[in-house]
C-alpha cells in the first residue's frame, strides 16, 4: 500500500487551489452537507472541528447557519490552510495529520468528511478525535462504502469501509455509534457507476484545474436533484453517514 499521507499532501497541496466549483456543485459533496446539516441541527453546540477542511467551503456554509459558534479547521495541506487563514480571520486552521497528531479542542462537535478512506490507520484517526471532543460531544462521519472506483483512486482513496467496519472502527476509539445511515441506491451509486466509464475524461472535465461553465454546472445540478431520489437508507447505498458520540 502507497504511503496515504505522503501522497494526500503531495495531491492536496496541488489540487485544492483548483477544486471550489467541484465542491460547490459535485452532488456527492453536495448531498454529503445536506445530511451532515441534518445531524448538526438536532445537536446543540458552540463549537466546531472541521477535520480534513479543505478549502473551508464547509466551514463558510457553518458559518452562515449557526453564526456566533467557534470554529476550527485542520487539513493536511499548508496550502489550503494558508489560503483558508487569509480568507477566513475568524475562523482558526491549522496543519494537522489526524492519524499522528493531536487535534484543537476540546469541542462540542468534529465533523470528519471523507478523510477516514485515504488513511492507512482510520482508528488512530478517530482516537484523536475522541480526545479533541468534550465529554458526551459528538463526531459527524462520512465516507464512501463499497467499490474503490478509479476517480476515488485518483484522489488518493485506500479503502470504503462497510457499515460493520466503520462501527468496529468507532468502538475501537471509544465512540458510540448514535446513528448510521447508509445512503446512495438507486441513483448516486449509478452516478459512480456512469462516471468510471471513462474516469479521465471525467475526471478532466469535472475536476480539472478549469472553473466550470453552463454545461458543468448543468450536469452537477441535474444529478444533484435526481440524488434526492435515492432511498435515504438502504443496505446498497455507497455512502456512510454516522453521528457518534464519545463516552
Amino acid at each position: 500500500m502507497r504511503n496515504a499521507t505522503s501522497y494526500n499532501r503531495t495531491t492536496y497541496d496541488r489540487i485544492w487551489p483548483q477544486m471550489s466549483d467541484y465542491i460547490r456543485y459535485n452532488p456527492g459533496a453536495r448531498h454529503r452537507r445536506r445530511h451532515i446539516f441534518e445531524f448538526l441541527d438536532t445537536l446543540r453546540f458552540s463549537s466546531l472541528l472541521d477535520v480534513g477542511c479543505g478549502n473551508a467551503e464547509f466551514l463558510r456554509m457553518v458559518d452562515a447557519r449557526y453564526p456566533g459558534r467557534t470554529l476550527n479547521g485542520v487539513d493536511l495541506s499548508a496550502v489550503a490552510v494558508a489560503t483558508n487563514a487569509a480568507t477566513f480571520p475568524h475562523i482558526q486552521f491549522a496543519v494537522s495529520n489526524v492519524e499522528q497528531d493531536a487535534l484543537p479542542g476540546p469541542v462540542d462537535v468534529v465533523v470528519c468528511s471523507e478523510v477516514l478512506e485515504h488513511l492507512s490507520e482510520p482508528v488512530d484517526a478517530l482516537r484523536h478525535i475522541h480526545d479533541a471532543l468534550k465529554g458526551g460531544g459528538h463526531a459527524v462521519l462520512t465516507t464512501p462504502t463499497g467499490t474503490v472506483h478509479q476517480t476515488e483512486k485518483h484522489f488518493g482513496h485506500v479503502q470504503h469501509p462497510s457499515p460493520d467496519d466503520l462501527v468496529r472502527w468507532c468502538t475501537e476509539a471509544s465512540l458510540d455509534v448514535v446513528d448510521l445511515r447508509v445512503w446512495g441506491f438507486p441513483f448516486y451509486s449509478l452516478t459512480k457507476w456512469a462516471t468510471n466509464i471513462r474516469p479521465e475524461a471525467a475526471l478532466q472535465r469535472f475536476a480539472g484545474e478549469q472553473a466550470y461553465g453552463l454545461f458543468e454546472k448543468a450536469v452537477s445540478s441535474s444529478l444533484t436533484a435526481l440524488n434526492y431520489l435515492n432511498l435515504e437508507r438502504s443496505s446498497r447505498g455507497v455512502q456512510l453517514f454516522a453521528l457518534v458520540k464519545k463516552r
